[in-house]
């Protein structure tokens, strides 16, 4: 395996070379003072291996990392460092492994004893661009691993809960986050639709109580780790960095939400078996499991659009005949949104058809008591002159 060596320190530098060449399992290659320069020889030299120091300036070893993942992914990283609180950030990251200064032959010898049975003994220029046969004909994993299929992608599922699941069988992934803030950030990157968002706009809204330097840590290693997770789980997507900004591509992958979206946009009229197949979709509000504070004003639009669908589907069954389904329907409609004054309305009217005056009073008075109760106002005077015109 050949392995390069970067780190500001000479001394360091020359230490880890002397200790590596004793071991004799890994040749040191190349030897870099700063993680541009080892970025630019990466893009000429064949490595297998990266012994990153953290704390450099300019760019840190967690910024390097990522460029090193996203650019040559199947370069192992270990990573180097004098402080005990970065191990603890290299071991979140998964790298695999991190070496402490003064580093000491022994663990050294550790380090290397997991490296050297993963060498895959590819190099830069293999893994820079695979052949053709490789990316499109890429094999599934086995059954009894990661479940994806390679060519479709999974669905991603954002009503209710945050999901990756298989698209045959529906089945969630069971996909190890590792810590909420990588969730996060995944689902702060899918909800920008493929746009380049800035690192201070991610900091902002993710680390929000955590001081810049180590924000930018989290940042970087959540990055790292989440990279690891498509790699297994989604192949097909894959996360950039340019110019301090990041984005999602999701290789042709739809959100439900979107699904949704798109297709009631072109609802037609006398379409209500369209709008039935699409409610399932409906699982919960927009990642209302995770409760994030910018995913509110999306969470609304939707909701908005679900009601509306959902209320569309009633009407079409009341119209036509069927008014204990279309009661069933918006008494469960009215549990996910029990404010709503149009569902109420709707509900009023389908009693009233059935002759059902104590059904349209109990709908009624359940409204009014809620608003009063909750929100501290009154029905609107629509649903006032709707239900004194029902009861007369």
């Amino acid at each position: 395996m050949r392995a390069m060596l970067i780190d500001d320190e000479q001394p360091a530098l020359m230490h880890l070379e002397r200790l590596l060449r004793a071991d004799g399992r890994i040749e040191p290659a190349a030897l870099c003072m700063s993680a541009r320069e080892g970025l630019e020889r990466l893009a000429r030299e064949p490595i297998d291996v990266v012994f990153l120091d953290i704390g450099m300036p300019e760019m840190n070893g967690l910024e390097a990392a990522e460029h090193i993942q996203q650019a040559y992914s199947r370069i192992a990283i270990v990573f180097v460092t004098a402080y005990s609180e970065y191990a603890v950030e290299a071991f979140e990251l998964q790298a695999i492994d991190y070496l402490l200064k003064p580093i000491g032959a022994p663990r050294l010898r550790k380090a290397i004893d997991r490296l050297v049975p993963q060498g895959t003994g590819q190099t830069v220029e293999e893994d820079r661009e695979p052949p053709a046969a490789e990316k499109t004909n890429a094999p599934s994993a086995p059954a009894d691993s990661s479940p994806r299929d390679a060519e479709k992608g999974p669905d991603i599922l954002t009503f209710g809960r945050l999901e990756l699941a298989d698209s045959a069988s529906g089945q969630a992934y069971p996909i190890k986050w590792r810590t909420a803030k990588i969730q996060e950030l995944f689902a702060y990157l899918l909800h920008g639709r493929e746009q380049w968002v800035r690192r201070d706009e991610l900091i902002e809204w993710i680390w929000p109580n955590v001081s810049p330097e180590k924000a930018a840590t989290h940042l970087h290693t959540s990055v790292y780790r989440l990279r690891k997770i498509l790699n297994e789980w989604a192949p097909q997507m894959k996360l950039e960095y340019r110019q301090e900004s990041y984005r999602l591509l999701r290789g042709g992958a739809e959100t439900d939400a979107e699904r949704l979206e798109r297709e009631a946009a072109s609802l037609a009229a006398e379409d209500a078996d369209r709008a039935e197949r699409l409610l399932p979709l409906w699982r919960g509000d927009y990642l209302a499991h995770h409760d994030y504070a910018w995913a509110k004003s999306r969470a609304a639009d939707l909701k908005r659009l679900c009601v509306q669908l959902a209320l569309y589907f009633a009407e079409d069954k009341r119209i036509n005949g069927k008014h204990e389904e279309a009661i069933r329907h918006l008494s469960a409609l009215q549990t996910t949104d029990p404010f709503n004054e149009e569902i109420c309305r709707l509900l009023m009217r389908t009693h009233a058809e059935l002759g059902d005056k104590r059904g349209v009073r109990e709908c009624y008075q359940m409204l009014r008591q809620r608003l009063e109760e909750d929100l501290g106002v009154e029905p609107e005077r629509q649903t006032e002159e709707l239900y004194e015109q029902l009861e007369n």
